[in-house]
């Protein structure tokens, strides 16, 4: 079966960072750095995305790697090994994303649980920090209330954009532009559809349940959002890019 990632081209990779904004930060332009310096981001959350992402960024922007934070040990662990860094700061704990921001670098990178976004964002952009933060947002209303709110605080001073990658596809940007030039006649109505391998829990028998817990966050309604929050939206996104509108 393909995976969403699997499927993304280098045009489709450099497209989506080119659109994260990333790109754009040039060295000599970004809090006075070196014009020979790289931008030195951070990154909330090491799982399967933070490490994904991480990557993406190593590769594609040049950009370090200089600081971590997980809840967890073994993640941070295992991104320092999968992207072969060099001593990067390490903060643990739920709360220790605090002292990450705070902390010398350009661009928090956020690809934690949803339901801790809202309060990681605020914390980022007040810090003075660029941010890029998975979808969703946040898993309620009001903490899309709060990110909104943190997103106006960082116009025109710092980027805060959203890991929506679908939006850097050719094959969507293509039938966006169709559907746009009125290919397919007046819009009334649509229907959008999310196709996506099985979920595999990460827990382990015996953990303590508030360990296991934030593991299996995906399964988590309060944590995720739930399945619709969490990957449907990147069709409901989709849906809104095509049609110019928003729900």
């Amino acid at each position: 079966m393909l995976r969403r990632r699997s499927c993304m081209s280098d045009q489709s990779r450099r497209g989506l960072l080119g659109a994260a904004g990333l790109l754009v930060l040039k060295p000599e332009t970004v809090f006075g750095s070196q014009a020979n310096s790289a931008v030195e981001i951070g990154i909330v959350g090491c799982g399967g995305r933070g490490n994904y992402i991480g990557g993406f960024f190593q590769e594609y922007a040049r950009a370090r790697i200089v600081a971590l934070h997980d809840p967890f040990q073994d993640r941070l662990e295992g991104i320092q090994q999968k992207l072969k860094l060099s001593g990067p700061r390490l903060y643990r704990g739920l709360e220790g994303y605090r002292d990450l921001v705070g902390s010398r670098l350009d661009a928090v990178v956020i690809e934690s649980p949803p339901y801790f976004h809202p309060e990681q964002a605020e914390a980022a952009v007040a810090a003075g920090k660029h941010v890029f933060i998975a979808k969703p947002l946040a898993v309620d209303v009001p903490g899309c209330l709060r990110i909104r709110e943190a997103g106006r605080r960082a116009r025109g001073k710092l980027s805060f954009l959203v890991d929506f990658q679908t939006r850097a596809q050719p094959a969507f940007q293509e039938a966006a532009a169709r559907v746009h030039n009125g290919a397919i006649g007046a819009l009334v109505m649509g229907h959008v559809y999310y196709h996506t391998g099985r979920l595999r829990p990460q827990s382990k028998p015996g953990m303590p349940p508030d360990e296991a817990r934030l593991r299996d966050w995906t399964f988590d309604k309060v944590l995720s959002g739930d399945i619709i929050v969490e990957q449907h939206i990147h069709v409901l996104d989709v849906a809104n890019w095509y049609t110019r509108t928003h729900p």
